[in-house]
């Protein structure tokens, strides 16, 4: 026999996290950045070998115009391309499935570094006539770095600072550049760079606040459905003593009472309460209450019992999938448990001295309609009878009928 108590379980909320806004780097507080690495980096991860292999083909497309743009320096520029950026790039795009967000990132970084520090060498390197017009490579490796890998934006930022730099220095100090020529590029590199970090800026941050308004409207939902759950427990629990209350128990009793399984419901009264009262105190009355409550809250152990306070100093247990002798013993049980408490009666007129308790039962057997009203009726005039005979003790209704409400037939005293 095992008791639910049915207050939902409210679930576990996540810790609060600071998602007002973003540095100017665009990256979010840590616990923010685990949770989105969470949900998106698998995502993100599975996607980026597609694009590297997509950028090495048209990466090694510039192979073909080496040796028309740069025939002096042609076969270094192939093998620059073959053997050195295409690896790199293939290591990388098996790599980044296989570690955590930060080497992820990291390693695109190094490998967008390199891709665009390969072509700029060569563009400084070459005398040919036409191999100024190589140029233009490493302005489309900053644009495929900052737009279509979607780095972040950290990340491109470096990135672009990086071949800001290398760009310059190659142009400044290449031999034979006409220097107007040389400003040219400058600017035309330096332009690029902007307008593909900014590029990357906004497609970073709509990327990051769609996420922050998502979590918000994720965390808000669960706060309201806590919120809901956390009601409805509430308003199924006895705010006295914690156990659940009248209509957990009407609803309870009203199921089980449905099915064909057989099932018992005890009703419980504390004997002479309002002489406790009297004498002690509504505190001392509420505090019995509350210690005779936590102990038939431990006669409770799995989900066929239900221990309810019915109102007052009424309690009820709902039982299913036992028989009469079962019951009778938990009765006997809960009379003795509640005695040995000894908690001191001194209004009592019968002079016991202790609280006790007296107990109804009434059984639905197996396979028999039975209404909660009419099982109620039965209990309550079970309990009835047992506190005229004496209380401290449990009486048993009989139960062959449950269209009428027969008399007690068998009361037990519980000393």
């Amino acid at each position: 026999m095992t008791l639910t108590a049915d207050d939902p379980v409210a679930p576990r909320v996540p810790e609060p996290v600071p998602i007002e806004h973003l540095d100017w780097l665009l990256r979010f507080d840590p616990c923010v950045e685990a949770r989105h690495e969470a949900e998106h980096g698998r995502d993100r991860a599975a996607g980026l070998p597609q694009i590297i292999l997509v950028g090495m083909v048209i990466y090694n497309v510039y192979n073909f115009t080496s040796f028309s743009l740069t025939p002096d320096i042609a076969e270094l520029s192939v093998m620059a391309r073959l053997l050195v950026v295409t690896p790199m790039a293939l290591a990388i795009a098996w790599l980044v499935v296989r570690v955590g967000p930060v080497l992820r990132e990291g390693l695109i970084l190094g490998g967008m570094i390199g891709g665009v520090v390969a072509p700029i060498l060569l563009f400084w390197l070459t005398r040919a006539p036409l191999g100024n017009h190589t140029f233009v490579e490493p302005v489309l490796v900053i644009i495929y770095g900052n737009v279509l890998l979607a780095m972040r934006f950290r990340h491109a930022l470096a990135f672009s600072a990086v071949a800001s730099a290398c760009a310059i220095l190659a142009a400044h100090t290449k031999v034979g550049l006409d220097p107007i020529l040389r400003d040219a590029f400058c600017v035309q590199f330096e332009t690029a760079c902007l307008f593909s970090l900014y590029a990357n800026y906004r497609m970073e941050e709509r990327r990051c606040r769609e996420y922050l308004r998502t979590l918000a409207a994720q965390d808000a939902s669960m706060a309201a459905e806590t919120a809901r759950r956390r009601y409805q427990g509430l308003s199924s629990t006895d705010a006295l003593t914690g156990l659940p209350n009248r209509r957990a128990l009407d609803e309870t009793a009203e199921a089980w009472l449905a099915e064909e399984r057989p099932a018992a419901l005890m009703m419980i009264d504390v004997d002479h309460f309002k002489a406790f009262n009297d004498t002690l105190g509504h505190p001392e009355g509420d505090a019995c209450l509350r210690r005779i409550a936590t102990l038939f809250a431990t006669f409770v152990p799995g989900p066929n019992i239900l221990a309810a306070r019915f109102g007052g100093e009424e309690f009820a247990f709902v039982v299913r999938d036992a028989g009469a002798p079962e019951v009778v013993r938990l009765a006997a049980a809960l009379v003795r448990a509640v005695e040995a408490l000894h908690i001191v009666h001194p209004g009592r007129p019968d002079g016991h001295g202790v609280v006790t308790v007296s107990v109804g039962i009434a059984l639905k057997e197996a396979g028999v309609a039975c209404t909660r009203e009419a099982l109620l009726a039965k209990a309550d005039q079970a309990l009835y009878r047992a506190k005229r005979l004496g209380r401290n003790r449990h009486a048993l209704a009989e139960h062959n009928s449950v269209a009428a409400i027969p008399s007690v037939s068998v009361i037990v005293k519980s000393a």
